[in-house]
Formats: structure tokens, sequence, C-alpha cells
């Protein structure tokens, strides 16, 4: 098997670095299978996402506020 670099991490990149470097398709797939199964999966990446709370409570108690003061 060819010696794929490591920092290539997913099927599509294995893919890409062999048929640059003159793999025939064929011998690609077989490779990429290869490289595939004796790779373990990545981690899925969380991110965290921070919710931003509007303030439309103050705006709306404030108009009302307003409207009935004229």
């Amino acid at each position: 098997m060819s010696k794929i670099p490591s920092d290539i991490k997913t099927a599509d990149e294995a893919r890409h670095w062999l048929r640059v470097n003159g793999f025939s398709a064929e011998k690609t797939e077989s490779l990429v299978r290869e490289w595939s199964e004796s790779t373990p999966a990545p981690a899925p990446v969380i991110e965290e996402v921070e919710v931003e709370v509007e303030e439309e409570e103050d705006e709306v108690s404030t108009s009302l506020w307003k409207s009935k003061k004229k």
C-alpha cells in the first residue's frame, strides 16, 4: 500500500492525493478502501453555540408606557 500522508483525514482527500500522485482510478479506489479500513474514523467536531438573548421585553414595556403617557 502507498504511504498516504498522515495529515490526510478523509477518503476524499486521500483519493485526491493518490490521483494527483499518478495512481489509476482503479488503484486509487482500492488503496482508499484499504486506508479507510485501517484509519480510525475522526471524532465528530462539537461546537459550543452561545445563545444571545435580546432585550425585547424592556423595549416593549417602555413603548407601552410611552403610549399610555400620551
